[in-house]
C-alpha cells in the first residue's frame, strides 16, 4: 500500500582496489529494480492519483480496527526495519528513499513505543526466532551504509531511546572519508538551478550537453560522470565534485563542511559501536560480484575492517543494493556468515530463510498511516492474500 525506494548503488572504488567494475550482475529483490522514480523520489502521475486511494483504503482499515487485527495475526513474526541514512540539510528532498529528517526518525521511534514494539538487537532477534520465544511485535532496527547523519543524527536518538540498532557498513568509504561519487554527483546536479550542462567544462575526458531542467537529462549527465569516475582514483573524483560545483554554481565548500553525502569516520563508527550499535557487513566497496574469489574477498576486507572497530563478530550481511543471487548464499556460509538480509518486503516468520530476510523499507514520504500499516502487519497480510 506504499511507494517502495529502490536501493542506491554507490560509486566505484579505487581501481587498484575495486577488483572488477560492476555488481553482483543479478537481483532477487523487487525494489533493487524499481529505480526509476525511487532513485530521485520522484512519482508518475499514475502514482500521484492511486496514492491518495491508497491513503484513504489504509485509513478506512485503520478505522475498522484492522491494523489492531493484523496485529494480533502477526504477533509471532519479527519486522527489521531498514533505514539508510539521516539528511543534514535537503538531501531528504533529493532522495527520500535514501535520506530520512531527524524529525521523521524521531517519531518511528516514538510510535513503536506507543504501540509496544520492543525492539531488539539482530543477534537476540534470530535466537528468540530459532528457539520459538519471540516477544510479540519484536522489531530490529537495521542501518544500511554508514553515512554520517547515522552517526550525527540517528545516533544519539536511538541512544536517547535506549534502542539496539544493526549498522551494516561498507567500510572502504569510511575508511576513504570523501563523499560517495555518484551520489553527490547528482545531488550537485539537483541543486543547481537550471540551466544547458556542457561535461567537457567540468574535466578533461567527459562529453555531452544536459538540460539540467530536466531530471532525465540529471540522471544521464550522472551515468556519464560514474562512468568517468569508475576509472579515477578518489582523489580525482573529489576533484572533480569540486569542479563540478563550480561550473553548475553550487556551494561546494557547503557540502564539505556539513560533510554531505559522506560516511562516518572509522573513529566515530567505533563510538557508536561502543554505544551498542552492532557493527556488521555490507562488503567493504558496496558490491558483490558473481565471481566467488572476488565476492569472498570483499567480505573478508570488509570482516577485517570492522573487526578494527569493534570486538563483536561481524556476522550478518546486508546484501549491497539488495542484489544477490542463490549460488552466493553457501559461499557466505562458508565464510561463517549466519543471516542476511534483502530489501524485500515483508515480515520474518520462523520458517523465513535466513540468508533473505525480508524488511520493512522506511522512508521521508512514508506517511504515519503508511508506517502503521507497515510495522503493525497489515500490508504484510495484505500481500500475502493478494500477492
Amino acid at each position: 500500500m506504499a511507494i517502495q525506494p529502490a536501493a542506491v548503488e554507490y560509486g566505484a572504488a579505487d581501481p587498484a582496489e575495486r577488483g572488477e567494475s560492476g555488481g553482483s550482475g543479478t537481483h532477487d529483490s523487487e525494489d533493487a529494480g524499481a529505480a526509476g522514480h525511487a532513485r530521485s523520489g520522484r512519482v508518475g502521475a499514475a502514482g500521484r492519483v492511486i496514492r491518495p486511494i491508497r491513503l484513504f483504503a489504509l485509513h478506512l482499515a485503520r478505522t475498522l480496527g484492522l491494523f489492531s487485527l493484523a496485529g494480533r495475526l502477526t504477533s509471532g513474526d519479527l519486522r527489521i526495519l531498514c533505514y539508510h541514512g539521516a539528511a543534514l540539510a535537503d538531501e531528504h528532498k533529493f532522495r527520500p528513499g535514501l535520506f530520512i529528517t531527524e524529525a521523521t526518525f524521531r517519531r518511528r521511534l516514538q510510535i513503536l513505543a506507543a504501540g509496544n514494539y520492543p525492539v531488539l538487537s539482530l543477534g537476540e532477534a534470530l535466537r528468540h526466532l530459532d528457539e520459538g520465544s519471540l516477544p510479540a511485535r519484536a522489531t530490529v532496527i537495521t542501518i544500511d551504509d554508514g553515512w554520517y547523519g547515522t552517526y550525527s543524527i540517528m545516533g544519539p536518538a536511538l541512544r536517547e531511546a535506549q534502542l539496539p540498532a544493526t549498522l551494516y557498513i561498507a567500510t572502504y568509504y569510511l575508511e576513504k572519508c570523501t563523499q560517495v561519487f555518484n551520489v553527490a554527483a547528482g545531488y550537485i546536479l539537483w541543486r543547481a538551478a537550471p540551466q544547458t550542462l556542457d561535461l567537457n567544462t567540468v574535466g578533461s575526458g567527459l562529453q555531452g550537453v544536459f538540460d539540467l531542467a530536466r531530471g532525465e537529462a540529471r540522471e544521464r549527465a550522472v551515468k556519464v560522470l560514474e562512468a568517468w569516475g569508475d576509472t579515477r582514483e578518489a582523489t580525482d573524483r573529489q576533484r572533480l565534485l569540486q569542479a563540478l560545483c563550480q561550473v553548475v554554481g553550487v556551494n561546494w565548500v557547503e557540502i564539505e563542511t556539513t560533510r554531505q553525502l559522506q560516511f562516518m569516520t572509522s573513529v566515530e563508527a567505533q563510538r557508536l559501536g561502543a554505544e551498542g550499535v552492532s557493527l556488521q557487513l555490507h562488503t567493504h566497496r558496496h558490491r558483490f560480484p558473481r565471481e566467488r574469489s572476488l565476492a569472498e574477498q570483499e567480505i573478508v576486507d570488509n570482516r577485517q575492517s570492522l573487526g578494527r572497530l569493534s570486538a563483536e563478530p561481524a556476522v550478518h550481511f546486508c546484501y549491497p543494493s539488495g542484489q544477490y543471487s542463490p549460488e552466493q548464499i553457501p559461499w557466505l556460509k562458508e565464510l561463517g556468515v549466519r543471516s542476511g538480509v534483502t530489501t524485500k518486503r515483508g515480515l520474518v516468520r520462523s520458517s523465513s530463510d535466513r540468508f533473505t530476510l525480508p524488511r520493512l523499507l522506511d522512508f521521508e514520504t512514508m506517511t504515519e498511516l503508511e508506517f502503521e500499516a507497515e510495522i503493525s502487519g497489515f500490508n504484510d497480510l495484505l500481500h500475502r492474500m493478494l500477492p
